[in-house]
């Protein structure tokens, strides 16, 4: 899978109270779906396998795999997030499906997602070792609260998570090699310009001392070190178009001197003097 590929489109995000007795019908979805069970017990038939799946537990239903919801043990709460990793021309028109294949029309079936996991277990359980971050941002996309272009950043950090510690096989590197690299595409894509080592940990679930040790050790510099340097080239490109204030808050500078002083220090001239 190639990570620059990414570009995720979310159908749904809701809160989801089911009672006791209401069970989902056999289906199959077009897109993925991320579950929290807040509360609750449920059984879970996911393929031709039955989980049973408790308060806690994180849900992650592939397209194109059946599945149904046994809802016998009591009223669930489970909050839930549909969205295509990449997104397709028809993403905005494609609804929820509540339809088993077999009573899709031929266009339907057609909207099925190509599953990007397709070569790995059909189980529907993952495992996040910073649950509670992640949960953090799953509740802030599912809170409604957040812009369009503030929620895809955050499901794009769910899905690095869920790649990361439950699919990291789909890349030849190591599991690191494959974290650090995100990391430094986020940043060369003008991310991050004023992120702290702490943030980069939270944002991509990772201990910060892990990520500031094996960044050096792919990139042979620290990461930091290497944020910054994105930082001033970004603010070089943006001084011909903005002014050297404006340019300051785009790059995550608190105050003007702060960002002149950074940007003579490593250039050695101050902002104002050259635009080249």
């Amino acid at each position: 899978m190639n990570l620059s590929l990414i570009n995720p489109y979310i159908r749904l995000a809701r809160e989801s109270r089911i009672p006791k007795g209401h069970n989902i019908a056999k289906r199959v979805i077009y897109d993925y779906e991320l579950i929290y069970i807040e509360e609750g017990s449920f059984t879970f038939i996911y393929g031709d396998k039955s989980f049973l799946c408790n308060a806690g537990d994180l849900l992650f239903i592939r397209p194109g795999i059946p599945h149904s919801f046994i809802i016998d043990l009591g009223e669930i709460s489970q909050p839930h997030i549909h969205f295509d990793i990449t997104h397709r021309p028809q993403s905005e028109i494609i609804p929820i499906s509540f339809k088993d294949l077999d009573k899709m029309s031929e266009e339907e079936r057609g909207w099925i997602h190509e599953d990007f996991f397709s070569s790995f277990h059909q189980s529907p359980l993952i495992h996040i070792q910073n649950k509670s971050d992640f949960l953090e941002t799953f509740y802030h996309i599912v809170s409604g609260n957040s812009d369009a272009l503030t929620k895809k950043s955050l499901i794009i950090k769910l899905i690095a998570a869920i790649i990361n510690e439950n699919f990291s096989e789909l890349f030849q590197d190591n599991n690191h090699v494959n974290v650090v690299k995100q990391i430094k595409d986020y940043i060369d894509a003008g991310n991050g310009m004023g992120m702290t080592l702490d943030d980069f940990a939270k944002t991509f679930f990772y201990d910060k001392f892990y990520l500031e040790r094996k960044f050096k050790e792919s990139y042979g510099v620290n990461l930091i070190e290497y944020r910054n340097k994105k930082r001033m080239e970004l603010a070089k490109h943006l001084l011909k178009l903005h002014s050297v204030s404006e340019v300051s808050e785009l790059v995550g500078y608190q105050s003007i001197y702060a960002f002149s002083r950074a940007y003579k220090s490593f250039f050695g001239y101050a902002p104002s003097k050259k635009r080249g």
